[in-house]
């Protein structure tokens, strides 16, 4: 790990550090496997160490973090980010040496208003690279510490076992780098996640409805992990939507006026890259689509029936249409659409409700608390158009609490997303191995089959069973749990993981 970080810092091709990042994971892979261990001290200087290099480096891989820092740089000057793209003339004012770093500047902020207080955070450290990184690094230490108290948390394991789980995650080259190297704050939702799993093993309601909506601020995955809470009271899943739904009222209204779509509608929309089944979901779909209209040639249709309605969506933000078109180009005829546009809309539709299905689905059975989350996020990263290695962190910390391989694998072999860079970088094209892709997906799938068809794996770091009670208390207190909760008998998978046979 630390000759990747060195090779950055000689500005090496992003190849010659990937593959040192990918040759980090084999004594890692061998730590976790094997069950070895090392002492407090000796990781945190070794994270503490690579960290550091980390946070000194030039960037590398992702430029995220300068879309940060004009954020909270906008902010300061008392100017609405989600009302104008950095491009805009508007913000003249805010522009400094850092502004033409900013990637995709003609689009708002995609970010929800707990991330832009974080961007505000990091830019009072210092308005630099390092400032992101820096408090990329912390937190990625406060996950570590945050695991190896997790299993004495829920009962079910001791301190030793708790440093484990946390080594294996501080370790973790995928974690590290996203954090400490990128700066992407992705880890702190990592955190809102594992405390929304402990605060509903724990039945402590208000807790959980603090932590899902921290996640839905950071990065609006609370939104699908809100069912979860309490879906036999309609009191408690209100409550719980309403949480989650409130960051998202700025970016519904961004760009009013500007002649913008906002940048929520933008990402929702047409952001695509690295995708696993979702590939399949949009096939599927554009077959369905040209069935429904007329085809006009062999890549448009035309909805002759819902000509009115497409007309009076015609140049709104709620046009189809709305970012795969500029601004400003002229539609002669409002019911043609290009396939790919209504598929692409009809698609991601499809799996944001399977996703919310999903969800209903594991709370309406009582499953427990921390393998339902593990389903609900995993079926966002399997099924989700756009998947960044940075995403991974959403679920690692608490893939490492259930002693599950999946995200760990996945975590190995997330290096291919990057491997577009150097082409990027020479020819400013971007163009993915698709070979690459299948060999990342096809992986993560086999692992996950494996794990879920035998039920029997080596125990991750040799962590005991950390799984909590099924059924979570509807009553909105945090100090008192209910005595007269009736659970459903379930009969654990033979490596007790305490997985109910009915589940998934």
């Amino acid at each position: 790990m630390g000759a990747g970080v060195v090779s950055v810092h000689a500005a090496a091709p992003p190849s010659t550090a990937l593959l040192w990042f990918c040759a980090a994971a084999l004594p890692y892979g061998w730590l976790v496997w094997r069950r070895a261990t090392l002492s407090t001290r000796d990781g945190l200087v070794a994270v503490v160490g690579v960290g550091a290099l980390c946070v000194a480096a030039p960037v590398a891989f992702s430029d995220d973090l300068y879309r940060f820092l004009w954020d909270a740089r906008v902010a300061s000057f008392g100017i609405d980010p989600y009302q104008y793209a950095p491009s805009d003339p508007a913000l003249q004012i805010a522009r400094d040496g850092l502004w033409r770093q900013v990637n995709n500047p003609e689009v708002p902020t995609i970010y929800p208003p707990v991330a832009q207080w974080l961007f505000r955070g990091m830019d009072g450290l210092g308005h630099a690279p390092w400032s992101p990184r820096l408090v990329g690094l912390l937190g990625h230490l406060g996950v570590g510490f945050a695991l190896t108290r997790l299993p004495a948390a829920l009962g079910r394991g001791d301190d030793q076992a708790g440093v484990r789980i946390g080594m294996a995650f501080w370790l973790n080259p995928l974690a590290l780098q996203e954090s400490a190297l990128g700066g992407h704050i992705d880890v702190f939702v990592g955190l809102a996640v594992l405390g929304f799993g402990w605060a509903l093993a724990t039945q402590r309601v208000w807790r959980a409805l603090l932590f899902v909506a921290l996640a839905s601020g950071l990065k609006l995955i609370g939104l699908v992990l809100a069912p979860l809470i309490g879906i036999r009271d309609r009191k408690v899943m209100v409550l719980a939507l309403v949480v989650c739904l409130v960051p998202i009222v700025p970016l519904i209204g961004a760009g009013e006026g500007t002649g913008v779509t906002g940048g929520l509608g933008q990402y929702a929309r047409r952001w695509r890259g690295n995708e696993g089944l979702y590939g399949g979901v949009e096939a599927g779909a554009a077959w369905a689509v040209r069935h429904m209209g007329e085809e006009v040639g062999t890549t448009r249709v035309r909805f002759d029936q819902e000509r009115a309605l497409f007309a009076a969506l015609q140049g709104t933000r709620f046009d189809p249409r709305a970012s795969f078109l500029g601004e400003k180009k002229q539609v002669f005829d409002p019911a043609e659409f290009e396939v790919h546009v209504i598929a692409s809309a009809l698609a991601r539709a499809m799996v944001f409700l399977c996703v919310v299905g999903l969800a209903l689905g594991l709370a309406w059975r009582r499953t427990p608390p921390l393998v339902a989350i593990r389903w609900v996020l995993l079926s966002v990263l399997l099924l989700s158009p756009q998947v960044h290695p940075w995403y991974l962190l959403w679920l690692l910390p608490l893939e490492l609490a259930l002693r599950r391989w999946t995200v760990v694998v996945w975590s190995i072999v997330a290096f291919a997303a990057y491997a577009p860079l150097d082409g990027w970088i020479q020819d400013t094209v971007w163009l993915e191995p698709r070979g690459l892709t299948w060999v990342q997906y096809g992986l993560v799938l086999t692992t996950l089959g494996l794990e879920t068809a035998w039920g029997r794996w080596p125990r991750l770091a040799g962590v005991p069973k950390v799984e909590a009670p099924a059924r979570v208390s509807t009553e909105c207190s945090s100090d008192v749990r209910s005595t007269a909760t009736h659970t459903r008998p379930s009969t654990a998978i033979p490596d007790g993981s305490g997985l109910p046979e009915h589940s998934l």
